[in-house]
């Protein structure tokens, strides 16, 4: 993909992007499905962020939603419709080979070079929590909910929305195997977010912290976020993420087992 420059206030079907004083905005434009994420909506995402990179007045990017939530997870009305995605749960390896091309794709957009936040208001579920899992900080609102009900029976997010990383193996479980949510305060409290504030003052704060950012010179705040990410794939987190995509086609294949035998 060609990277050009963003351009002022451009706006695509599905992902409103806008740039001032060194800071890009990227808004999940979806508000009527509560910003769920669709293949299109993920494709114009990836190429609008890869634009921001190449834009030298771009020095940090904010990723928020429109509407009454940040996203509501994968857009599961076009996967029910989807015949070609029915099968392919259907065929563990077909299952597996897609899922390590999906989770290539988020550790792309994890290493970016440029630090991404992610402002979250009401709902961040499911699929949703890989994408803000790619933000290097998170700042949330008193009425942002997390959580990924889905595990208990749908699917088995192969990256695990990087909770393992951020809260670690213990909290990770405990909150996949409930399903239940996590609110602004208690995100903050176990680690999925720097900053909880008010709903009324979440984008001026989330502003504030990426104003502080594009203050830094633009070459050390990259060679910063790389440093940091460095720190991560060296712990070998980068690689259990890609072998998440046998865990994701085994959870499906456990699914199909269950139908049979009922």
């Amino acid at each position: 993909m060609r990277v050009g420059t963003v351009g002022k206030g451009e706006v695509m079907s599905l992902v409103e992007l806008s740039v001032s004083n060194g800071v890009a905005r990227a808004v999940l434009n979806r508000p009527e499905k509560l910003n769920a994420m669709s293949a299109e909506l993920i494709e114009e995402l990836t190429a609008a962020l890869e634009k921001t990179m190449g834009d030298d007045e771009v020095r940090v990017v904010v990723l928020n939603g429109a509407g009454r939530a940040f996203s509501a997870g994968a857009d599961v009305r076009a996967e029910a419709d989807d015949s070609s995605f029915r099968d392919r749960l259907a065929n563990a390896p077909a299952d597996m080979a897609h899922t390590r091309m999906r989770v290539e794709e988020w550790l792309r957009l994890k290493a970016l070079p440029k630090p991404v936040i992610a402002q979250v208001h009401g709902y961040c579920l499911g699929l949703a929590n890989e994408l803000v899992g790619c933000c290097d900080l998170v700042v949330c609102a008193e009425s942002a909910q997390f959580g990924m009900p889905e595990v208990r029976q749908h699917g088995l997010f192969p990256t695990l929305g990087f909770w393992p990383e951020r809260i670690g193996a213990q909290r990770t479980f405990e909150l996949i195997t409930t399903g239940r949510l996590v609110d602004g305060p208690e995100a903050v409290e176990i680690g999925l977010a720097v900053q909880c504030v008010p709903d009324d003052d979440l984008e001026t704060a989330t502003g504030e912290m990426a104003a502080r950012l594009a203050e830094i010179d633009p070459g050390r705040l990259v060679v910063t976020k790389a440093a940091v990410n460095s720190w991560v794939e060296s712990s070998g987190r980068f690689e259990a993420a890609r072998r998440g995509a046998q865990f994701h086609a085994l959870y499906h294949q456990g699914g199909q087992q269950d139908q049979e035998t009922s």
